[in-house]
């Protein structure tokens, strides 16, 4: 029997093995790719993705390994190849390459959801990242606007609490593009200097969504604790860190917990286990999205205000030609120029703009409109 120090020796041997195997399957992905662009084939075979687990699973058996672990590892590997694929495609299409330098702003410091998504969202680019964390998301946008970052991360939306007001009323002004999109699981946890008892916490401080997302958890565990707002979950934990005071914790990202010496003591305390955020991401030059690419319109509209059934009118273009609106939400226009009681409505589309149909809509429901803007079309790639 091997002894303990050989196992591990053992493991590590075998772990580099298989990232040596991985990173040769990227590599075929890179080439399945280019021949999916010279060939306008679509990126996605749910037809041979379904034969291809079946067959692992079978194998799986035969190995006397846990059909349902392969089989979970395998979807995994699967999506990363798609998005590697869609990376690759997306660019080439736009006469860029994932072998350059990039930057990008997102709201934060490191440890952030935000910064989490960033380095997600960019793990495809080989060349130098320039990331800057910012206060808010009006700073951002201007980041991306005068040409100090080519991206910008913005949280849209969460599966628990809803629209993020604050991004919608900045893409109600911004000349920025949306020309991506992710979806990040939340994993807010319990931070802290150092493990206590929940009754001895005084004090919690986390940006006002991941209260809102953790309500119910806050309500009936630490009823008697003092909320404080932050401008970021980062902030809230450098506050955490500096008061060195183990009754003040913080509500933030499991993960980030390292870069701020604290402890998660209590892990996964959101209202919905499956909680998710979904970013846009925003650049000043607009994409073109593929054919064989899954894609998204998003854009701002308000209606004739006096004119009834002008809504309805707009929303009927989109079913009369089959096309799923995925979202529509208002917010009041901020513009100065703006009605008492205007409404801007934002509306997700699952089309590619330059699709005949997405054209048409745009043409037919100017008469319904006061104002009417693109805000990006961009690949779809929204997880449920």
């Amino acid at each position: 029997m091997r002894d303990l120090l050989q196992c591990r020796d053992d493991i590590d041997r075998i772990d580099n093995q298989i990232l040596n195997l991985l990173k040769e399957r990227m590599e075929v992905a890179n080439d399945i790719a280019a021949y999916k662009l010279a060939h306008n084939q679509s990126i996605t075979d749910s037809t041979r993705e379904h034969a291809k687990l079946q067959t692992l699973r079978t194998k799986a058996s035969e190995h006397g390994l846990p059909p349902s672990y392969i089989s979970d590892l395998y979807k995994l590997i699967m999506r990363n190849t798609c998005a590697v694929e869609q990376h690759y495609i997306i660019s080439k299409a736009n006469g860029s390459t994932l072998l350059r330098d990039t930057s990008v702003a997102y709201l934060g410091t490191k440890g952030s959801y935000s910064h989490l998504a960033t380095c997600k969202y960019l793990e495809a680019y080989q060349g130098k990242i320039t990331a800057t964390g910012c206060d808010s998301f009006s700073e951002i946008a201007g980041l991306v606007e005068t040409g100090k970052c080519e991206y910008g991360l913005l949280p849209i939306e969460n599966s628990s609490s809803g629209s993020i007001n604050e991004v919608l009323d900045v893409m109600q002004t911004t000349k920025a593009s949306i020309v991506g999109e992710l979806c990040v699981p939340i994993d807010h946890s319990i931070l802290g200097i150092s493990k206590i008892d929940l009754k001895d916490i005084t004090d919690v401080y986390s940006h006002p969504q991941p209260v809102a997302q953790c309500s119910e958890w806050i309500k009936d565990l630490i009823p008697h604790a003092t909320v404080h707002y932050t401008k970021a979950t980062t902030e809230a934990m450098e506050i955490v860190e500096n008061l060195k005071d183990p009754h003040h914790v913080a509500i933030g990202s499991h993960n980030a917990g390292p870069f701020y010496n604290l402890v998660p003591f209590v892990d996964n305390i959101a209202n919905n286990p499956h909680n998710f955020t979904r970013f846009i991401v925003i650049s000043m030059t607009p994409i073109c999205v593929p054919e064989t690419v899954e894609a998204k319109t998003s854009i701002s509209f308000s209606v004739q205000k006096f004119v009834p059934g002008s809504l309805i009118a707009v929303l009927e273009e989109f079913s009369k030609r089959k096309l799923n609106l995925v979202k529509l939400i208002s917010r009041p226009r901020i513009e100065a120029s703006r009605d008492t009681w205007e409404e801007i409505f934002f509306a997700d589309i699952e089309a590619n703009l330059n699709a005949s149909a997405m054209q048409d809509i745009l043409e037919d429901i100017k008469p319904f409109t006061n104002s009417l803007k693109v805000l990006g079309c961009y690949a779809s790639n929204f997880q449920k």
